[in-house]
């Protein structure tokens, strides 16, 4: 259900860190500017069913939203930007407390909660004999270094040694290059080559570029004889080698800025490498609203800034998420 009321009498007083995240989730809902999302349209974005995303934003019957739904709710409904960080210390110390989706802190052994089993109750403390250790048997009795084998010994040696090499190797080892934040939030390494032969959304994305640029192609799927022809001539029209492959070099003049209100087959590639990177995008060949929703969600999740222009860098983080769900 997607009103946006509950009964008075329904939302308790925040108790908990999960009660407490629901209630300001369900205040970014409630506050949103304009015409906010549906929770169907929420839940598809953040990639949950309805129900769940109901149970996040239900402070009556909560369930722990993690930190990735955290900040696709928090782009999608254009909260404040301090409240981001109080709604994921809050996730954090609800997911802490008990797993999410179930009730937040300990569970009480024997008691239900929210509608759950009760649990078992605790074991009875064992008696005094139970406690009692089995006395060693004598083929096995190695208690003490000073009874063991030789044997035993030359393990013990061995095995000494081994940790000796590994902790060393690790002390001595170089650092690891830091991650980055774009590298951290699936940022791109670097553009897609495409060639002769090449298909799907790598194809398709070149033909469609080029048709943008005034290039006579046709959009098939397959980057063919002709479509390797008008990748040369459009090289050599910007002054790069006519090799026919579409690489780093080519790239960043090929792709080119759209924005809301515009159309063609330019703004069809992007929403399809959208549509393919996991945000459901209608792929129209115009720029609406809703894709500019869908843009602010994507630039959050992937750690770029939440407006500004479709530079050669969206471009590019888009295809390396497309890449990036295709092949893992």
């Amino acid at each position: 259900m997607d009103s946006r009321q509950l009964v008075p009498e329904e939302v308790p007083a925040p108790t908990t860190p999960g009660a407490e995240l629901s209630l300001l989730l369900r205040s970014w809902w409630e506050q949103a500017p304009g015409t906010p999302p549906t929770q169907t349209a929420l839940a598809r974005r953040a990639g949950v069913n309805q129900a769940t995303m109901s149970r996040y934003l239900n402070p009556a019957r909560p369930a722990t939203a993690p930190p990735h739904v955290v900040r696709v709710l928090h782009a999608a409904l254009g909260a404040a930007p301090a409240s981001l960080e109080e709604a994921l210390r809050l996730s954090g110390r609800a997911q802490e407390a008990g797993r999410p989706g179930r009730a937040d802190g300990p569970v009480v052994p024997g008691r239900a909660v929210h509608g759950l089993p009760a649990t078992e109750p605790p074991p009875q403390a064992a008696c005094p004999a139970d406690l009692a250790e089995p006395p060693p048997s004598r083929a096995h009795s190695y208690g003490a270094p000073s009874s063991w084998p030789w044997f035993l010994w030359v393990v013990a040696v061995v095995l000494a040694v081994a940790a000796t090499v590994v902790v060393t190797e690790k002390w001595l080892r170089p650092p690891a290059a830091p991650v980055t934040a774009a590298a951290s939030a699936g940022g791109p390494p670097s553009w897609p080559v495409v060639r002769l032969g090449d298909v799907l959304w790598e194809a398709r994305t070149v033909q469609y570029l080029l048709e943008a640029r005034g290039y006579r192609v046709e959009v098939t799927g397959t980057v063919d004889a002709v479509t390797e022809s008008q990748i040369k001539t459009f090289q050599g029209d910007r002054g790069l080698v006519p090799d026919g492959r579409v690489g780093p070099l080519t790239w960043p003049r090929l792709v080119m800025p759209v924005k809301e209100g515009g159309s063609g087959p330019a703004v069809t590639a992007l929403q399809a490498l959208l549509a393919g990177a996991g945000h459901p995008t209608a792929v129209t060949g115009t720029f609406t609203t809703d894709m500019t929703d869908t843009l602010r969600i994507f630039r959050a999740e992937h750690g770029l800034p939440a407006t500004g222009p479709v530079d050669p860098l969206l471009w590019q983080t888009v295809m390396n998420a497309q890449h990036e769900r295709l092949h893992g």
